[in-house]
């Protein structure tokens, strides 16, 4: 639908080109860690990896629950780890449990047969899916706003400080 302000969507308007979602007018989530990174503003930054990382550690559980299990290590081994653009979750080692990637994606035997795939990660993040997205983006709209009233722009362009 289009008003004379400009174009709205679901309720929301846009005046004079400008969203009326922090976060979009920010650029998302990697706009805003690459503006904070530039300013150097450490309290922000820790607050955002805060929020990713806690985004993370919902998946953890899940994937524990849907990891085959031998011996256990590599269930032992997942752990949730972020920054400030993203939460990650890490399975295996290189010295203890090299064979993370293999029981996730499968691999081809030396026999030539090929053994079965086990997705525990990816269907960890579809389970915890549901959970994450809305309280995740709450707390990355509230770190923009934060960004927006203490630094009084939007968007930071130049060089890093």
């Amino acid at each position: 639908m289009v008003s004379r302000q400009g174009w709205t969507s679901g309720g929301k308007s846009k005046l004079m080109g400008k969203s009326a979602d922090p976060l979009i007018r920010v650029g998302g989530i990697g706009s805003l860690a690459m503006s904070l990174r530039k300013i150097g503003d450490v309290e922000l930054s820790e607050e955002m990896k805060a929020a990713s990382l806690e985004a993370a550690e919902k998946i953890v559980p899940h994937a524990k629950d849907l990891v085959p299990v031998n011996t256990g290590a590599l269930s032992r081994s997942i752990k949730a780890t972020a920054t400030r653009r993203y939460g990650r979750v890490i399975a295996g080692t290189d010295k203890r449990v090299p064979y993370a990637y293999a029981v996730h994606r499968g691999r081809k035997l030396a026999s030539g047969k090929i053994s079965k795939a086990t997705p525990y990660l990816s269907e960890a993040v579809k389970r915890a899916y549901p959970d994450i997205v809305k309280e995740y983006v709450e707390a990355m709209t509230r770190i923009a706003i934060k960004f927006e009233k203490k630094h009084g722009v939007s968007r930071v362009y130049g060089r890093y400080k």
